[in-house]
C-alpha cells in the first residue's frame, strides 16, 4: 500500500493552463476517483502521475519516495485503459504474464500468480484465449488482471467502464471495487460518470477548470455540495435564488427563497451575499393543493404538475412555479390516498436538508 501525494500540481501546454495547482493527499488503499467532464484535466493528472506526462511545476510522490521525474516503468505502477491496450496475438495467460517477464520472475512464480488473478476476475479456464475471442466485458477483466498481477503501488484507470454497455459496466465496478478492497491498492479511477464515482469511490475530486472543486466521501459531496457546480455535477438539484436572512435554531441559517422563509446550511460564505438554495429532488415533499390556488405555509411553495414519470419505486414530477422556475422532485413508494396527476395543484415542502451555496460559483 502506497500513501499518495499530488503538491501543488500544474501543466502548461503552450498559453493553455490545463492544470491549476492541484493538490491533495490520497491515504493508503484509498479508491480516489478524479470526476469531470471532458476538458476538466482529470486526464491529464493521471497521466503526471503514471509519468506519460511531465508537471510544468509541482511534485508526485509515492510514500517518501519522489516520482515526479521517475520513467513510466519504475514507477510501480498499474494502468487500465478505456480500450483494454491488450496485445490481439498474444493470449490471455500472455498479456497477463507481460508485467511479471519485464520483470524477470520467475517462469514457476509467474504461473501461479497468473492463475490466481485470472481466477480472481472469474477468467478461470480462459489462459488460452485470444482477446478476439472473448466479450468487452472479459477483455475488460484481462487487463484489470494483468495491472493487479504486478502487485503495483498505486492503481491508475482511465475511463475504464465507458465502453461496455450498461449491465456490464454495474457489474465490472462491484469486480472492480471488490478486487481493490481485498488488494487495498491504492487507485486513482477517471470518470465523468457520477453513478460511477459515488458507488465506487472512497473519495471524490470534482474537478472543474483544471481545479478540484471540492474533495470528500461520496455522501459528503452529494449530501454537502459547497458550490453549485458540485451540486448540479453530481446528481441532479434545483437550484433557486436565496436572501440571506441572519441566524435560525440547531446551528442552521434562516433565508428567503421565492417569498417563503426555510432553514438550512450556507455551505460557504458568500462575498455578495447572494445565494442559492440547492434541493435535491427527493429531499423536496409534495402533497395536492387544497384549492387551485394552493394552500401553502412557511417553508412551502405553490405549483402546478406539469409532467410525471412513474419509474416503479418513484415516480418523478416536473412541477411549474407561479414565477416560472420549475422543481424537479421525487417520490417513492405510494404517494397516498390522494394520488397527484398532470396539471394538478400542489404544495412542495423545501425542508431542512437543503444546502445553500453562492450564486458566484454558478
Amino acid at each position: 500500500m502506497t500513501e499518495l501525494s499530488l503538491i501543488d500540481v500544474s501543466k502548461c501546454y503552450g498559453d493553455v493552463e490545463v492544470l491549476k495547482g492541484v493538490g491533495r493527499k490520497i491515504a493508503n488503499g484509498t479508491f480516489f476517483t478524479l470526476l469531470g467532464p471532458s476538458g476538466c484535466g482529470k486526464t491529464t493528472l493521471l497521466r503526471i502521475v503514471a509519468g506519460f506526462v511531465a508537471p510544468t511545476s509541482g511534485r508526485v510522490t509515492f510514500g517518501k519516495d519522489d516520482m515526479t521525474f521517475v520513467p513510466p516503468h519504475r514507477r510501480g505502477v498499474g494502468m487500465v485503459f478505456q480500450d483494454y491496450a491488450l496485445f490481439p496475438d498474444k493470449t490471455v495467460f500472455d498479456n497477463v504474464a507481460y508485467g511479471l517477464r519485464a520483470r524477470h520472475v520467475a517462469a514457476r512464480t509467474i504461473r501461479s500468480k497468473v492463475s490466481e488473478y485470472l481466477e480472481r476476475v472469474g477468467l478461470d479456464g480462459f489462459a488460452d484465449r485470444l482477446p478476439s475471442e472473448m466479450s468487452g466485458g472479459q477483455r475488460q477483466r484481462v487487463a484489470l488482471a494483468r495491472a493487479l498481477v504486478i502487485e503495483p503501488r498505486v492503481l491508475l484507470m482511465d475511463e475504464p467502464l465507458s465502453n461496455l454497455d450498461a449491465s456490464l459496466r454495474v457489474q465490472m465496478r462491484d469486480v472492480i471495487r471488490t478486487l481493490q478492497q481485498e488488494t487495498r491498492t491504492t487507485t486513482i479511477f477517471v470518470t465523468h460518470d457520477q453513478e460511477e464515482a459515488l458507488a465506487m469511490s472512497d473519495e471524490i475530486a470534482v474537478m472543474k477548470n483544471g481545479r478540484i472543486d471540492q474533495c470528500g466521501a461520496p455522501e459528503e459531496v452529494y449530501r454537502s455540495p459547497e458550490t453549485a457546480y458540485v451540486s448540479s455535477f453530481v446528481g441532479a438539484a434545483n437550484l433557486l435564488p436565496a436572501e440571506h436572512l441572519g441566524e435560525g435554531g440547531d446551528g442552521l441559517q434562516r433565508l428567503r427563497v421565492l417569498g417563503t422563509q426555510v432553514s438550512g446550511r450556507i455551505m460557504r460564505p458568500a462575498d455578495d451575499g447572494r445565494y442559492l438554495m440547492v434541493a435535491r429532488p427527493e429531499n423536496l415533499g409534495l402533497r395536492p393543493a387544497a384549492s387551485p390556488e394552493g394552500n401553502a405555509v412557511e417553508g412551502e411553495l405553490t405549483g402546478r404538475v406539469l409532467s410525471l414519470q412513474f419509474q416503479g419505486y418513484r415516480t418523478s414530477y416536473r412541477v411549474a412555479l407561479p414565477g416560472g422556475q420549475e422543481l424537479q422532485v421525487e417520490t417513492f413508494g405510494e404517494n397516498g390516498a390522494t394520488p397527484i396527476g398532470r396539471g394538478d395543484a400542489v404544495v412542495v415542502t423545501l425542508g431542512s436538508k437543503c444546502v445553500f451555496v453562492p450564486e458566484a460559483d454558478t
